[in-house]
């Protein structure tokens, strides 16, 4: 089922300044219910500012975007509300954390759409389970935690008000191999477990290779490739040209198949190409045994044979 639909979506900056520059360009596409996506594209390319359009922080130059069928451009159209149901966890997250306690911060979204004390507090200790927050943690200051901690409070507070689409910009910007992994795996159970929609807007190939079904790709203001993973990093080269890369582990495949080894090149995760490696090499091993085992016995006959002419002579 269609959740946001794009049609047709122009933005410009500064129009009728020296400044004007037109940051989207005929964006058309469509965002089903509880998909995962990936909006990937190099600095400048038009993602942040296409991620704002889909809750309303910027209004469309021309255009239409609807949500649930409803047009949120059209004059009139409740905003807040909208805000509640689409949430945006932007870059660096931790640096809007305000409140004096790790509780009252999660519960600052939670309180204005005015529910209850009882649901707040159920959503609160939900979440922060969620992410990895402690119970002992909750009534702690957000300035006392780690990095890594404060990020998973600022995600939090926007999973707490529980909105059917969650858009992550760049969520591990920063953070160490590990602390990323932790995060991504959290809004990974989150999505399974709530059923919402999850646009995840990253630089890291890998990422969303190993999360997403989907990818955007945005260049130039423009969505150059719509699709599935695999499919997507088919276009090697053009990526490249635009300043992106393919997955590691996909040009370690490449490489090797270009080399002679027959591996499935268009492995897109670590553990895709390791299932794929590890099929080989066992495949190697026994075909190795293989030929040892027929090398001894041609060498076994030769002797046979050699020694059968003797055996009449005497």
């Amino acid at each position: 089922m269609s959740l946001i639909q794009f049609e047709n979506v122009n933005y410009i900056y500064g129009v009728g300044t020296t400044f004007e520059k037109q940051a989207l360009k005929n964006i058309c596409f469509t965002v089903e219910s509880g998909s995962f996506i990936g909006l990937i594209g190099h600095t400048g390319s038009g993602k942040s500012t296409l991620i704002q359009h889909m809750n309303g922080l910027i209004r469309p130059t021309s255009g239409k975007i609807y949500f649930h069928d409803e047009d949120i451009t059209a004059d009139g159209y409740k905003k807040k509300e909208l805000r509640s149901k689409v949430g945006i966890v932007f870059q660096y997250p931790e640096y809007q954390i305000f409140e004096e306690t790790v509780y009252k911060d999660i519960a600052f979204g939670p309180k204005n759409m005015r529910l209850s004390e009882h649901e707040i507090d159920r959503r609160v200790r939900q979440t922060a389970a969620a992410v990895g927050i402690s119970e002992e943690l909750l009534g702690k200051s957000p300035f006392e935690l780690s990095g890594g901690e404060k990020r998973r409070v600022a995600i939090a507070g926007v999973m707490a008000m529980e909105p059917e689409v969650l858009i992550l910009d760049e969520p591990t910007a920063g953070l160490d191999p590990k602390g990323r992994g932790i995060i991504l795996e959290q809004i990974k159970e989150y999505h399974r477990n709530m059923g919402c929609t999850v646009l995840l807007v990253s630089h890291s190939m890998e990422d969303v290779a190993q999360y997403a079904s989907r990818i955007l790709v945005v260049n130039g203001g423009k969505i150059v490739f719509d699709d599935k993973p695999r499919k997507v990093f088919e276009h090697e080269k053009e990526l490249h040209e635009m300043g992106l890369a393919i997955p590691q582990v996909t040009q370690l495949m490449h490489r090797l198949k270009s080399e002679g080894y027959p591996v499935f090149e268009n492995a897109i995760t670590v553990q895709e190409a390791r299932k794929n490696l590890l099929m080989y090499f066992q495949g190697k091993k026994k075909q190795d045994c293989k030929s040892k085992d027929q090398n001894n016995q041609d060498q076994k006959s030769q002797i046979e044979s050699r020694r059968k002419p003797e055996e009449k002579t005497v």
